[in-house]
């Protein structure tokens, strides 16, 4: 399974673990065929704090925007808006999320500093 370290700032982390972010909005999509494992990296303080499996994409005009979209990932229509910039985004879906006890750092997954958005990595610490 192809592996990806993302970046997600503390208040979408939030989200996420609590289930009420259901997809996560990004400007680009892996190049492979999925699913994914998505290890999520929490900024500001970090660590990989878990992973989901992405099993599937959604494209996006900004004028497709719905109120689904938006309780789906957590946004409001501005920020949406002000994210997309007029341009086509995709929807990553969360799926079969791992909550991880305690944080683990970059250098499991061979990274000395995390990606602005998201990047290939192997496994971690996981042995896979």
């Amino acid at each position: 399974m192809t592996e990806i370290l993302i970046s997600i700032q503390p208040k979408w982390v939030a989200k996420i673990l609590d289930l009420s972010k259901r997809w996560e909005m990004r400007k680009t999509i892996p190049k492979a065929k999925g699913p994914f494992r998505v290890f999520i990296y929490q900024t500001e303080g970090g660590g990989v704090i878990g992973e989901f499996v992405c099993d599937s994409f959604t494209e996006v005009d900004p004028g497709e925007i719905t109120k689904r979209i938006l309780t789906d990932t957590q946004l409001t229509m501005q920020e949406a808006l002000d994210y997309a910039a007029g341009n086509t985004v995709y929807l990553w879906r969360i799926r079969s999320l791992v909550d991880y006890p305690e944080p683990k750092p970059l250098s499991a997954y061979g990274l000395e500093r995390a990606p602005q958005s998201w990047c290939y990595v192997k496994g971690g610490d996981s042995g896979e």
